[in-house]
């Protein structure tokens, strides 16, 4: 980690990897269980050299000195199982990995190098149960990166923190919840093992982005007390904050649009450009579920479809007056022409 003597370590590194001929230990395809592993070497084998050599003086010192040559990232457990021990376990040189092998983004040894960074292990929801999962974050660095364990040399997942929005949970003890700006990505609930571990990852993410958002209580009552549209903010399509307290005074139409468009803003905005599209536009959001954006919490409140406050659709449809309050509620399949009237009755 970060208070290694990299110097020596990898002069140690070096020797080590040399030749037999040159007195490096011996590296080289073995198997296990009918199984090739490429270029690797013997954990107790290192162990020996470590004292044959005179950097070490006891199997534990040996020890220590080869977890040193792990968390610099400079070897690693060839499947990423164990730290290093006095066993007959296969370790491998970084630069030893076969390209199919290498690792396809950060190890946790790597991201671990930095002093400032924020590592741990959370329980993460999943979709059916809970399970423990590793996480690091460097400073300043708006991805989130998530490993099955401390050991692993490739994450499992990244999380872009720039613009995602966290919570307390409160159905869970000292949970968080983070949602993402794009919305087709799947929100990421993780429980910790005290309030200060809980505090301590929500800085690390604002550092790295994300912003607090309310809580599901604080949510509801916001939308059980709302008299209007007006009090209610939304992300242009250019991802600005805007207040709907700009359409006081207008009759308004809101119309959502299907979330399986795939193109982000940008795409978006400039294949609307090309019709001549003169209405507001605004980001995607979820209109439906726990985290519909809480105008649309609203809407469906004030106003029920055929499914209930659940929209089936693209083009659900709400007319509001001019004082921002819901009045009339549309099926997808109602055409604009059909509701020219009521718009123009509000006038």
């Amino acid at each position: 980690m970060c208070e290694i003597d990299r110097d020596k370590i990898e002069t140690i590194s070096l020797k080590l990897r040399a030749s037999t001929a040159d007195g490096g230990l011996t590296i080289k395809d073995r198997y296990y269980h009918l199984k090739k592993y490429h270029s690797c070497f013997v954990g107790s084998e290192a162990i020996d050299w470590f004292i044959a050599n005179g950097f070490a003086t006891t199997r534990q010192e040996g020890i220590q000195l080869g977890q040193q040559l792990l968390d610099a990232d400079l070897v690693h457990h060839v499947v990423d199982e164990h730290n290093f021990e006095d066993r007959e376990l296969f370790y491998r040189f970084r630069q030893d990995d076969p390209p199919h092998l290498s690792p396809a983004g950060p190890s946790v040894a790597s991201l671990k190098q930095d002093c400032s960074t924020k590592f741990g292990s959370a329980q993460k929801r999943g979709l059916l149960k809970w399970h423990q999962a590793f996480f690091a974050l460097r400073p300043g660095d708006e991805t989130l990166y998530e490993f099955r364990t401390d050991l692993h040399s490739t994450p499992t997942k990244k999380y872009p923190l720039k613009e995602a929005t966290m919570k307390l949970d409160r159905s869970v003890k000292f949970c968080l919840l983070l949602t993402f700006a794009d919305i087709q990505r799947s929100d990421l609930r993780l429980a910790f093992t005290s309030d200060e571990e809980q505090l301590t990852w929500l800085k690390a993410f604002e550092k790295s982005g994300a912003v607090t958002g309310q809580t599901e209580e604080e949510v509801e009552d916001r939308v059980k007390n709302a008299e209007s549209i007006f009090e209610f903010s939304v992300k242009d399509i250019d991802k600005n904050e805007v207040s709907l307290e700009k359409y006081r005074g207008f009759v308004t139409l809101i119309v959502n649009f299907g979330k399986q468009e795939p193109d982000p803003e940008p795409v978006i905005k400039q294949f609307a450009a090309g019709y001549g599209v003169q209405f507001d536009m605004f980001s995607k959001i979820n209109v439906n579920g726990a985290n519909a954006l809480p105008l649309y919490k609203y809407l469906k409140s004030r106003l029920k479809g055929t499914l209930g406050s659940f929209i089936k659709w693209n083009f659900g449809k709400f007319l509001c007056n001019r004082d921002g309050k819901p009045v009339k509620r549309y099926a997808p399949s109602v055409q604009p022409l059909d509701i020219a009237k009521d718009i123009e009755a509000l006038f």
